[in-house]
C-alpha cells in the first residue's frame, strides 16, 4: 500500500554550507552525512563530547566520563561526576556576558495586542528575584514545584528560577480541569505552585486559578501558591498560602546563585500525554536536557543567534520547553504568544509571524489544518521571507498539508517533521535541513540508532511498516516513572534491553525516506496486513472538503479488522460519506474500503494535539474510557457515534 513520494524539496549549496550540521562535520573531517550518522552510533562518546565542545555548553566540574552503560539501556548515567545546572547555559552565562547580556532574550504578545520584552540580563534578573521568593517559603533543593501557567513570561520565569534554585519542576497543561490537576499534584507531593490567576484565549477570559483552587481542596501537600496576576482581579486569595506575584517578587533581591546540580539530579517530572492510561510522571535530569536540547536545537532545527523562534505550543508539555531551551542555547529570542491563533481574525498568525520576522517556526499538523482550511488568504498576503526553517511534531502530518506549508516561504525553507516524545524530551527521527525532502518524510538523526522492526526484534523490509525502535542510550530519556520503576521497563523494554520501543509505527522506503504511520496502540489489521492509521488518514484528508480525520479498526469477522472513519469537513462543504467510503476503497484498493464513515464536529485531542484514537474506539465500541484527563477538548468524545 506504500505510495512512491517524489522529492519536493532539496536543500540549496548555501543552506547546506551555513548550517550548524556541515560546519560540526567539517571540524572532525568528516566527508558527508551518512558517515557522520555511522561514527555517531559506532562511538556515542566521541559524538556527545564532540557536540557539547562545539557548542560551548560549560559543566561547573567537568565530567569524567561520558555515560555509564553498567546497568545496560534503561538506566544510563550521564555526564559521570560533572556539575551543571541547565539554567546557566541557558541564561546565566548569556547575561552575565557583557556581548550578549543585552540580547533580546524573551518577547511577548498578548491576545489583546499588549507586549513585553526582555534581554537576558533582565531575565536573569527577574529569575533571581523568583527564586529568591521560591527559598524564602521555605522550599528547598529537590522540592517539586507545578507550573500551570498560560504562555506569559512569567511561565519562563518561574520555571528558570525553580531550575536555579535545584527544585523540581513539574509543568501542567493549562487546559486541564480540576481533578487532572489534583491527580499530577498528589503524585509528586508538590509543595507549591506557580499560576496565573487568568488569561485570553479566543477574546474569552480563563480564570485558571479557580481551577487550582478547587485541585488543590484535595492535595494537602501544597503550601504555597503564587499567582501572576495577568486578569487583574480574576482571583480569590487564601491567606498564609496564596500570594500575589506583585506583592512578592518585585520586593526580592535580584541576586542569586544559580545551584550547581549533579548532571543526574532531577530537574523535571513532566507527565505524558496519557494516550494509554493513567498519566506516567516522566523523571528528567539537568545535564541529560541541557546538552540534548542543545542538540535538537542546533543540529535539527539548526537555530542560529539571529533567529527568532516561535511555535504554537503550550509549556505543560515538553515541546513548549523544548523550543525555548532551543534557542537558548545559542542566545537567540523566543517568542511567546498568549492566545488563539486565529484571534481576532484568522490570520492572527501570520500578522505576528511578519511582525516579529520568525524565522524559525512550528506548529502541530492540528493547527496547520485549521491554518489551511480558514486562513490561506491572510498567508498569501503575509510577508513570510523571513521564515528559513518551519517545524512539525506530533501527529503523522497528511501530504496535503505538508505541501501547503511547504509553500510559505515560496518553497525555500524545509520542514523538519519529528517524531520523539516526552519520555526522551526530543526527537528520535526527524527530517534536516540538509537533506532532500519527499512529502510527510523524517529521517535518522545522530548517536540514536533507530530501527524499524516487526512484533518480534526483528528488521522488516523497505516498503514494509514496523515499529520505531532506537538501541543506543540517549541523554534526555526520562531516568524512569516517578515512583513507578517497573512500569517504565514494562512501556518501552518489551523485548528485553536491547532496544526502546518509541510507541510509534514507521516505515522507510526503497529511498531511506522515513515516514511516521501513528501510534503502535493504533495499529490496524485488515486482510492480514498491519497498518497505521496515518496512511489511511492521508487519502481521506485529501478528499476535498475534509479538514481532518481519525481512522480506527474494529473486529470483522472475515478481515480481523475492518475500517471506521472518522471525518472533521469544511464548515459549508457538500461531503457525503458513501463518497469518502469510495474514494479510499479506490485510492488504497477494495480491502482498504471503510466498513462505516462518520461525519463529525471534533475529533478528542490531546494538549500535544494527537488525536485520541483509543478514547474513539472505546466510544464507538460502548467501552469503559478509562483516563481522560489529558484531553483538551473533553466535548469532543459526546460528538461521536456509538456502535448500535
Amino acid at each position: 500500500m506504500a505510495r512512491i513520494r517524489p522529492i519536493a524539496w532539496e536543500p540549496t549549496e548555501e543552506v547546506f554550507q551555513s548550517s550548524n550540521l556541515n560546519r560540526f562535520m567539517k571540524e572532525h573531517g568528516i566527508p558527508g552525512y551518512e558517515t557522520l550518522l555511522a561514527r555517531s552510533e559506532q562511538d556515542i562518546e566521541w559524538f556527545w563530547d564532540a557536540f557539547i565542545r562545539f557548542a560551548g555548553i560549560q559543566f561547573y566540574e567537568p565530567y569524567t566520563r561520558i555515560v555509564d552503560l553498567s546497568e545496560g539501556l534503561p538506566w544510563p548515567k550521564w555526564f559521570v561526576n560533572g556539575r551543571i545546572n541547565l539554567v546557566h547555559n541557558l541564561l546565566d552565562k548569556w547575561a552575565e556576558n557583557p556581548e550578549t547580556a543585552e540580547r533580546t532574550a524573551l518577547l511577548w504578545e498578548g491576545e489583546e495586542g499588549s507586549t513585553r520584552k526582555f534581554t537576558f540580563a533582565e531575565l536573569q534578573r527577574e529569575c533571581n528575584r523568583f527564586a529568591n521568593v521560591l527559598t524564602e517559603k521555605g522550599l528547598v533543593k529537590g522540592d517539586r514545584v507545578a507550573i500551570f501557567m498560560p504562555m506569559i513570561p512569567e511561565t519562563v520565569i518561574a520555571l528558570y528560577a525553580i531550575y536555579k534554585a535545584g527544585m523540581i519542576a513539574v509543568p501542567l497543561f493549562s487546559g486541564f480541569g480540576p481533578d487532572a490537576v489534583a491527580l499530577r499534584l498528589a503524585d509528586v507531593e508538590a509543595k507549591a505552585v506557580v499560576t496565573a490567576d487568568g488569561f485570553y484565549r479566543g477574546g474569552q477570559a480563563v480564570p485558571l486559578k479557580r481551577v487550582l483552587d478547587k485541585a488543590l481542596e484535595n492535595v494537602p501537600s501544597v503550601e504555597t501558591v503564587i499567582a501572576a496576576e495577568r486578569l487583574g482581579d480574576a482571583a480569590a486569595y487564601r491567606e498564609g498560602r496564596d500570594y500575589r506575584w506583585s506583592e512578592v517578587v518585585p520586593l526580592a533581591s535580584e541576586s542569586f546563585s544559580t545551584v550547581q546540580t549533579d548532571a543526574e539530579d532531577i530537574c523535571m517530572v513532566s507527565y505524558s500525554s496519557g494516550t494509554t492510561g493513567k498519566p506516567k510522571g516522566v523523571v528528567h535530569v539537568h545535564g541529560g536536557i541541557a546538552v540534548k536540547t542543545a542538540e535538537v536545537g542546533m543540529f535539527i532545527y539548526d537555530t542560529n543567534p539571529d533567529d527568532v523562534v516561535f511555535m504554537i505550543t503550550d509549556f505543560g508539555w515538553m515541546m513548549g520547553q523544548l523550543p525555548l531551551f532551543s534557542a537558548h542555547t545559542v542566545a537567540a529570542p523566543y517568542l511567546m504568544y498568549e492566545g488563539s491563533p486565529v484571534h481576532p481574525h484568522p490570520g492572527r498568525l501570520f500578522t505576528i509571524l511578519e511582525r516579529y520576522r520568525v524565522s524559525g517556526f512550528g506548529a502541530p499538523a492540528t493547527a496547520l489544518r485549521l491554518l489551511k482550511t480558514y486562513a490561506d488568504s491572510y498567508r498569501r498576503q503575509a510577508d513570510l521571507s523571513r521564515l528559513r526553517i518551519l517545524g512539525h511534531t506530533g501527529e503523522p502530518i497528511d501530504e496535503e498539508t505538508w505541501l501547503w506549508y511547504l509553500s510559505w516561504a515560496e518553497g525555500k525553507a524545509p520542514i523538519i517533521n519529528g517524531s520523539g516524545g516526552t519520555e526522551v524530551f526530543a526527537e528520535v527521527i526527524s527530517s534536516l535541513c540538509i537533506q532532500p525532502q519527499k512529502p510527510t518524510c523524517l529521517g535518522r538523526t545522530p548517536a540514536v540508532g533507530a530501527r524499524v522492526v516487526d512484533e518480534d526484534g526483528n528488521p522488516v523490509s523497505p516498503g514494509q511498516p514496523g515499529y520505531l525502535v532506537f538501541t543506543l542510550p540517549q541523554p534526555a530519556q526520562t531516568r524512569g516513572f516517578w515512583k513507578d520503576r517497573q512500569r517504565y521497563l514494562d512501556s518501552y523494554f518489551k523485548k528485553g534491553s536491547e532496544m526502546w520501543w518509541v510507541g510509534d509505527m514507521v516505515m522507510v522506503d526503497e529511498n531511506g525516506y522515513w515516514f511516521h504511520l501513528g501510534r503502535a496502540d493504533d495499529v490496524i489489521k485488515v486482510s492480514g496486513r498491519r497498518t497505521g492509521p496515518g496512511e489511511i488518514e492521508d487519502v481521506v484528508n485529501q478528499y476535498p472538503g475534509v479538514m481532518e480525520s481519525a481512522v480506527i479498526g474494529v473486529p470483522h469477522p472475515i478481515k480481523g479488522e475492518e475500517l471506521i472513519v472518522f471525518a472533521v469537513t469544511v464548515p459549508n462543504a457538500s461531503v457525503s460519506a458513501d463518497a469518502v467510503r469510495q474514494h479510499v476503497a479506490s485510492s488504497l484498493g477494495k480491502p482498504y474500503e471503510p466498513g462505516e464513515v462518520h461525519l463529525v464536529a471534533d475529533l478528542p485531542k490531546t494538549r500535544t494535539q494527537k488525536i485520541m484514537r483509543r478514547l474513539i474506539k472505546q466510544r464507538f465500541l460502548g467501552q469503559p474510557l478509562g483516563d481522560t484527563s489529558s484531553l483538551m477538548n473533553p466535548g469532543a468524545m459526546e460528538l461521536l457515534p456509538c456502535r448500535t
